[in-house]
């Protein structure tokens, strides 16, 4: 019994494996990427300037282009390489949205003092025939 049992596990193991091997004949498989929105929520996260100075300052972001988060006593702002800034609102302890849309960012201060997180970014494409932009949304990583 015990045999059988192991022979049919055998056997069920080695069909799936053979279902798992890559197609030779030229067929592809799409994967659709996740869609990237930045959205201001309703509800922002209090924050005040005290916490927030832990996240003022300059950040590398992974295509070169550095991202500042800065405030002027009562509004908080980010930009990126000296570009003009957005106004920003806590979403989060470490998260932040610009109330254009145009950026999103989550940091990740870790406690050997390195940084992680990610930003979202919205790029224009180009304008549509009825002169509205197309903006695509990109995701970057902090280095």
């Amino acid at each position: 019994m015990k045999t059988q049992l192991l022979l049919g596990v055998a056997l069920c193991a080695a069909a799936l494996g053979s279902n798992a091997q890559t197609r030779q004949d030229g067929e592809s498989v799409t994967i659709p990427a996740p869609h990237l929105q930045i959205v201001v929520p309703a509800r922002t996260y209090h924050m005040d300037r005290r916490d927030f100075d832990e996240y003022s300052g300059g950040y590398e972001l992974s295509n070169g282009q550095t991202l500042t988060l800065r405030h002027n006593g009562f509004a908080m702002y980010a930009s990126l390489d000296g570009q003009e800034p957005h106004r920003i609102v806590a979403t989060g302890r470490n998260a932040f949205v610009a109330l254009d849309r145009k950026l999103q960012v989550k940091i990740e201060l870790q406690p050997d003092g390195k940084v992680g997180g990610e930003v979202l970014i919205a790029v224009p494409l180009q304008k549509l025939a009825d002169g509205s932009p197309q903006v695509e949304v990109v995701r970057l990583a902090m280095r």
